[in-house]
């Protein structure tokens, strides 16, 4: 009676479980801090001073305003993301080439004798030779590319620089229909940037890695499949 008990509360724990339409690992970033300055320790030291009212360090958690920004590692920061890229290009080339050769040959070592002998409405044979060659060629391309990307993505502070930047990383998983989308997004801010509502755009972050990929039924069907991706490979024309 206990084993089946306790198979049905293994069963019942599966069932609960977050599903994924694939093995799911989440990305992580390491962004290496880089070299210390004496900015950044006089920065460090100002914030260790006490004896003030008001505390940078303190600044998420003082009794005489409510300030929720994101300050400090493991703070929570609001992203709203905001991108658009638009781009266009175009070329035009041109080129024409036209040569012309002539000349005239008026002794053969050995067939001299032979040529000698031989006359044109009288005349001694003196053959000429000419020439020509043309080639042209055009060509012209134009490519064009719109991009939008809207969401929000909530993040954590996985660092805070000496300087005082944050450095923030951030998931999103939504599974619909079988349908799975992922947000992921990294970068670095500064809090001066955050508003009163701890929301940042993502046109302030610096060094961003934003990436949005979707994954199930739809996104399959999207994706040429692998035979003929084979045979659009070794098809030379």
């Amino acid at each position: 009676m206990k084993k089946t008990l306790t198979a049905i509360c293994i069963l019942f724990c599966f069932g609960c479980a977050q599903k994924h339409v694939d093995p799911y690992v989440p990305k992580t970033r390491d962004y290496p801090v880089g070299p210390v300055t004496q900015d950044d320790l006089r920065r460090q030291k100002e914030a260790q001073q006490t004896g003030s009212l008001w505390q940078q360090r303190n600044a998420a958690h003082t009794l005489l305003f409510s300030d929720a920004r994101a300050f400090q590692t493991n703070d929570i920061v609001v992203i709203k993301i905001e991108e658009s890229a638009n781009a266009e290009r175009k070329a035009d080339t041109t080129m024409s080439r036209t040569s012309n050769s002539q000349g005239s040959i008026t002794s053969f070592p050995f067939l001299g004798k032979m040529l000698g002998a031989m006359t044109i409405d009288g005349d001694a044979a003196s053959p000429d030779i000419e020439g020509g060659s043309s080639g042209s060629f055009r060509g012209e391309g134009t490519t064009g590319r719109t991009e939008n990307l809207t969401g929000t993505v909530s993040a954590v502070v996985k660092k805070v620089l000496p300087n005082g930047n944050l450095f923030v990383e951030g998931h999103r998983v939504i599974l619909v229909n079988d349908e799975e989308q992922h947000f992921y997004l990294s970068g670095i801010i500064r809090p001066i940037d955050i508003d009163q509502n701890n929301i940042i755009s993502s046109s302030k972050i610096a060094e961003a890695e934003i990436e949005f990929v979707g994954r199930g039924v739809m996104s399959d069907n999207q994706r040429q499949g692998w035979f003929s991706r084979f045979f659009s490979w070794i098809y030379p024309f």
